[in-house]
Protein backbone atom coordinates (compact mmCIF):
# COMPACT_ATOMS: atom_id res chain seq x y z
CA UNK A 1 0.00 0.00 0.00
CA UNK A 2 1.43 2.99 -1.19
CA UNK A 3 1.51 6.78 0.88
CA UNK A 4 -1.44 7.64 -1.11
CA UNK A 5 -3.71 4.65 -0.30
CA UNK A 6 -2.52 4.98 3.49
CA UNK A 7 -3.63 9.06 3.83
CA UNK A 8 -6.83 8.14 1.87
CA UNK A 9 -7.46 5.77 4.39
CA UNK A 10 -6.39 7.71 7.74
CA UNK A 11 -8.98 10.48 6.36
CA UNK A 12 -11.78 7.55 5.77
CA UNK A 13 -11.96 6.87 9.34
CA UNK A 14 -11.23 9.98 10.67
CA UNK A 15 -14.25 11.56 8.94
CA UNK A 16 -15.96 8.38 10.04
CA UNK A 17 -15.13 8.96 13.67
CA UNK A 18 -16.62 12.58 13.44
CA UNK A 19 -19.60 11.17 11.61
CA UNK A 20 -20.62 8.73 14.23
CA UNK A 21 -19.97 11.28 17.09
CA UNK A 22 -21.98 13.56 15.70
CA UNK A 23 -24.97 11.31 14.80
CA UNK A 24 -24.43 10.14 18.90
CA UNK A 25 -24.47 13.72 19.96
CA UNK A 26 -28.20 14.56 18.13
CA UNK A 27 -28.98 11.11 19.25
CA UNK A 28 -28.67 12.22 23.07
CA UNK A 29 -29.91 15.95 22.57
CA UNK A 30 -33.36 13.79 21.06
CA UNK A 31 -33.91 11.44 24.07
CA UNK A 32 -33.53 14.36 26.56
CA UNK A 33 -35.87 16.36 25.17
CA UNK A 34 -38.44 13.19 24.51
CA UNK A 35 -38.32 12.40 28.17
CA UNK A 36 -39.32 15.84 28.78
CA UNK A 37 -42.27 15.15 27.03
CA UNK A 38 -42.95 11.56 28.07
CA UNK A 39 -45.10 10.19 30.42
CA UNK A 40 -43.40 8.79 33.48
CA UNK A 41 -43.76 5.05 33.54
CA UNK A 42 -43.16 4.52 36.70
CA UNK A 43 -45.82 7.07 38.08
CA UNK A 44 -48.71 5.72 35.54
CA UNK A 45 -48.11 2.55 37.22
CA UNK A 46 -48.39 3.81 40.57
CA UNK A 47 -51.09 5.84 39.80
CA UNK A 48 -53.29 3.20 37.81
CA UNK A 49 -53.33 5.07 34.39
CA UNK A 50 -54.48 3.24 31.60
CA UNK A 51 -58.17 2.41 28.77
CA UNK A 52 -60.85 0.50 30.04
CA UNK A 53 -63.22 -0.90 27.99
CA UNK A 54 -67.03 0.33 29.34
CA UNK A 55 -70.15 -1.58 29.35
CA UNK A 56 -72.19 1.29 26.95
CA UNK A 57 -75.12 2.34 29.47
CA UNK A 58 -78.28 3.01 27.76
CA UNK A 59 -78.37 6.87 27.81
CA UNK A 60 -74.80 7.19 27.03
CA UNK A 61 -74.32 9.78 29.54
CA UNK A 62 -70.55 8.91 29.62
CA UNK A 63 -68.89 8.83 26.12
CA UNK A 64 -67.56 12.30 25.45
CA UNK A 65 -63.90 12.78 25.75
CA UNK A 66 -62.78 15.31 28.46
CA UNK A 67 -59.79 16.10 29.69
CA UNK A 68 -60.19 15.99 33.48
CA UNK A 69 -56.82 15.76 35.81
CA UNK A 70 -56.85 13.72 38.76
CA UNK A 71 -53.26 14.40 40.37
CA UNK A 72 -52.67 10.61 41.76
CA UNK A 73 -54.67 8.32 38.76
CA UNK A 74 -53.87 10.89 36.20
CA UNK A 75 -56.36 11.63 33.23
CA UNK A 76 -59.90 10.22 34.35
CA UNK A 77 -60.77 9.16 30.95
CA UNK A 78 -57.75 7.18 30.33
CA UNK A 79 -58.28 5.68 33.50
CA UNK A 80 -61.59 4.51 32.41
CA UNK A 81 -60.27 3.54 28.69
CA UNK A 82 -57.90 1.71 29.93
CA UNK A 83 -55.35 -1.07 28.82
CA UNK A 84 -52.78 -3.96 30.36
CA UNK A 85 -55.76 -4.75 32.56
CA UNK A 86 -55.08 -8.20 33.47
CA UNK A 87 -55.01 -9.12 36.29
CA UNK A 88 -51.62 -10.64 37.50
CA UNK A 89 -52.36 -14.81 38.68
CA UNK A 90 -53.66 -15.12 42.45
CA UNK A 91 -51.95 -17.82 44.26
CA UNK A 92 -52.96 -16.86 47.71
CA UNK A 93 -55.52 -17.69 49.89
CA UNK A 94 -56.23 -13.81 50.98
CA UNK A 95 -59.62 -11.64 49.44
CA UNK A 96 -58.28 -9.65 46.82
CA UNK A 97 -59.11 -6.48 49.22
CA UNK A 98 -57.61 -8.05 52.14
CA UNK A 99 -54.64 -5.87 52.24
CA UNK A 100 -56.59 -2.62 52.27
CA UNK A 101 -58.74 -3.26 55.20
CA UNK A 102 -56.46 -5.50 57.12
CA UNK A 103 -52.92 -3.24 57.69
CA UNK A 104 -51.83 -5.85 59.48
CA UNK A 105 -52.20 -8.53 57.33
CA UNK A 106 -48.75 -8.00 55.45
CA UNK A 107 -46.75 -8.12 58.93
CA UNK A 108 -47.57 -12.07 59.03
CA UNK A 109 -44.67 -14.61 58.61
CA UNK A 110 -47.09 -16.02 55.80
CA UNK A 111 -47.53 -13.53 53.86
CA UNK A 112 -44.88 -12.36 51.04
CA UNK A 113 -44.77 -8.61 49.50
CA UNK A 114 -45.61 -10.51 46.37
CA UNK A 115 -49.14 -11.69 47.69
CA UNK A 116 -49.56 -7.98 48.59
CA UNK A 117 -48.45 -6.55 45.10
CA UNK A 118 -50.60 -9.04 43.30
CA UNK A 119 -53.61 -8.34 45.40
CA UNK A 120 -53.44 -4.60 45.38
CA UNK A 121 -53.17 -4.60 41.41
CA UNK A 122 -56.60 -6.78 41.21
CA UNK A 123 -57.98 -3.54 43.18
CA UNK A 124 -56.35 -1.19 41.22
CA UNK A 125 -57.38 -2.49 37.90
CA UNK A 126 -60.86 -2.90 39.31
CA UNK A 127 -60.67 0.92 40.18
CA UNK A 128 -59.67 1.65 36.19
CA UNK A 129 -62.41 -0.53 35.12
CA UNK A 130 -65.19 1.55 37.00
CA UNK A 131 -63.79 4.76 37.83
CA UNK A 132 -65.85 6.73 34.94
CA UNK A 133 -69.24 4.53 36.11
CA UNK A 134 -68.59 5.66 39.50
CA UNK A 135 -67.80 9.62 38.12
CA UNK A 136 -71.19 9.43 36.17
CA UNK A 137 -73.46 8.18 38.69
CA UNK A 138 -72.25 11.02 41.15
CA UNK A 139 -73.02 13.43 38.69
CA UNK A 140 -76.41 12.30 38.18
CA UNK A 141 -77.52 11.60 41.80
CA UNK A 142 -74.78 13.03 44.13
CA UNK A 143 -73.09 10.52 45.61
CA UNK A 144 -69.08 10.42 45.97
CA UNK A 145 -67.42 8.07 43.21
CA UNK A 146 -64.78 7.36 46.46
CA UNK A 147 -68.25 5.90 47.83
CA UNK A 148 -69.08 3.95 45.19
CA UNK A 149 -65.88 2.43 44.12
CA UNK A 150 -65.02 2.03 47.51
CA UNK A 151 -68.54 -0.08 48.19
CA UNK A 152 -67.99 -2.05 44.78
CA UNK A 153 -64.64 -3.54 45.70
CA UNK A 154 -65.42 -4.06 49.15
CA UNK A 155 -69.33 -5.94 48.77
CA UNK A 156 -68.00 -7.95 45.11
CA UNK A 157 -64.07 -8.49 46.46
CA UNK A 158 -62.94 -5.95 43.48
CA UNK A 159 -64.79 -7.85 41.13
CA UNK A 160 -63.87 -11.60 42.04
CA UNK A 161 -66.53 -13.11 44.65
CA UNK A 162 -69.14 -15.02 43.14
CA UNK A 163 -71.88 -13.09 43.19
CA UNK A 164 -70.70 -10.46 40.97
CA UNK A 165 -69.13 -12.89 38.55
CA UNK A 166 -72.31 -14.98 38.34
CA UNK A 167 -75.11 -11.97 38.52
CA UNK A 168 -72.73 -9.15 37.84
CA UNK A 169 -74.07 -7.92 41.16
CA UNK A 170 -71.18 -6.05 42.36
CA UNK A 171 -73.16 -4.33 45.76
CA UNK A 172 -75.03 -7.63 47.48
CA UNK A 173 -78.15 -6.13 46.21
CA UNK A 174 -80.95 -8.36 47.26
CA UNK A 175 -84.50 -9.33 45.72
CA UNK A 176 -87.74 -9.26 48.00
CA UNK A 177 -89.92 -9.62 45.23
CA UNK A 178 -92.45 -12.69 45.65
CA UNK A 179 -93.26 -12.29 42.19
CA UNK A 180 -89.70 -12.34 40.06
CA UNK A 181 -89.55 -13.91 37.06
CA UNK A 182 -87.30 -16.26 36.03
CA UNK A 183 -83.39 -14.55 35.68
CA UNK A 184 -84.45 -11.68 38.11
CA UNK A 185 -82.37 -13.30 41.14
CA UNK A 186 -80.35 -16.28 42.24
CA UNK A 187 -79.88 -17.89 45.96
CA UNK A 188 -76.66 -17.46 47.54
CA UNK A 189 -75.54 -17.55 51.19
CA UNK A 190 -75.06 -14.11 52.95
CA UNK A 191 -74.85 -13.90 56.76
CA UNK A 192 -74.81 -17.65 57.48
CA UNK A 193 -78.17 -17.71 56.04
CA UNK A 194 -79.46 -17.99 52.37
CA UNK A 195 -81.00 -14.71 50.32
CA UNK A 196 -82.09 -13.90 46.90
CA UNK A 197 -79.67 -11.75 45.19
CA UNK A 198 -80.38 -9.58 42.11
CA UNK A 199 -78.95 -10.51 38.42
CA UNK A 200 -78.23 -8.05 36.16
CA UNK A 201 -76.85 -7.93 32.69
CA UNK A 202 -74.12 -6.04 32.91
CA UNK A 203 -72.43 -4.40 36.03
CA UNK A 204 -73.44 -1.18 35.19
CA UNK A 205 -77.01 -1.94 35.63
CA UNK A 206 -75.55 -2.96 39.02
CA UNK A 207 -74.04 0.45 39.61
CA UNK A 208 -77.14 1.98 38.57
CA UNK A 209 -79.12 -0.12 40.90
CA UNK A 210 -76.86 0.98 44.02
CA UNK A 211 -77.43 4.72 42.91
CA UNK A 212 -81.21 4.17 42.92
CA UNK A 213 -81.40 2.42 46.55
CA UNK A 214 -78.54 4.99 48.04
CA UNK A 215 -81.76 7.81 46.79
CA UNK A 216 -84.55 6.12 48.35
CA UNK A 217 -85.92 6.79 51.55
CA UNK A 218 -83.80 4.88 53.83
CA UNK A 219 -80.13 6.35 52.57
CA UNK A 220 -81.21 9.83 50.85
CA UNK A 221 -80.55 11.93 54.06
CA UNK A 222 -76.50 11.11 53.16
CA UNK A 223 -76.82 13.50 50.60
CA UNK A 224 -76.73 16.28 53.19
CA UNK A 225 -73.10 15.05 53.44
CA UNK A 226 -72.05 16.54 50.07
CA UNK A 227 -68.59 14.72 49.08
CA UNK A 228 -67.34 14.05 52.95
CA UNK A 229 -66.61 9.84 52.16
CA UNK A 230 -66.27 9.54 55.86
CA UNK A 231 -69.55 10.73 56.79
CA UNK A 232 -71.36 8.93 53.92
CA UNK A 233 -69.35 6.06 55.15
CA UNK A 234 -70.64 5.83 58.92
CA UNK A 235 -73.92 7.13 57.56
CA UNK A 236 -74.25 4.06 55.55
CA UNK A 237 -73.08 1.97 58.54
CA UNK A 238 -75.48 3.34 60.78
CA UNK A 239 -78.56 3.18 58.52
CA UNK A 240 -78.28 -0.48 58.33
CA UNK A 241 -76.26 -0.69 55.08
CA UNK A 242 -74.29 -3.91 56.20
CA UNK A 243 -73.86 -5.63 59.26
CA UNK A 244 -70.12 -5.79 59.62
CA UNK A 245 -69.51 -3.25 62.78
CA UNK A 246 -66.44 -2.42 60.80
CA UNK A 247 -68.03 -1.54 58.13
CA UNK A 248 -67.50 2.06 57.93
CA UNK A 249 -63.92 2.17 59.00
CA UNK A 250 -63.46 -0.72 55.80
CA UNK A 251 -64.78 1.94 53.28
CA UNK A 252 -62.43 4.74 54.63
CA UNK A 253 -59.33 2.65 55.04
CA UNK A 254 -60.09 1.46 51.42
CA UNK A 255 -60.85 5.14 49.78
CA UNK A 256 -57.40 6.34 52.27
CA UNK A 257 -55.42 3.98 50.70
CA UNK A 258 -55.99 4.35 46.94
CA UNK A 259 -56.92 7.86 47.27
CA UNK A 260 -60.37 6.97 45.67
CA UNK A 261 -61.52 10.64 46.86
CA UNK A 262 -59.65 12.33 43.84
CA UNK A 263 -62.78 11.19 41.76
CA UNK A 264 -64.86 13.08 43.48
CA UNK A 265 -63.55 16.42 42.27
Amino acid sequence: MNFQSIHQLRKAIRNGFERDWLVLILFTIYMSSSANRMPNARHELQSGIGPVLLESPRDGFFTEETTTRISTWGNVDRVAKGYNLTNPKKNNRFANIAFLVNKDLEYRKDVTPSMKAINNKICENYVRRYAKVARAEMDKYGIPASITLAQGLLESDAGGSKLSRKNKNHFGMKCFSRKCKKGHCSNFTDDSHKDFFRIYKSAWQSYRAHSKLLMGKRYRHLRKYGKDYKKWAFGLRKAGYATDKKYAQKLVSIIETLHLDEFDQ
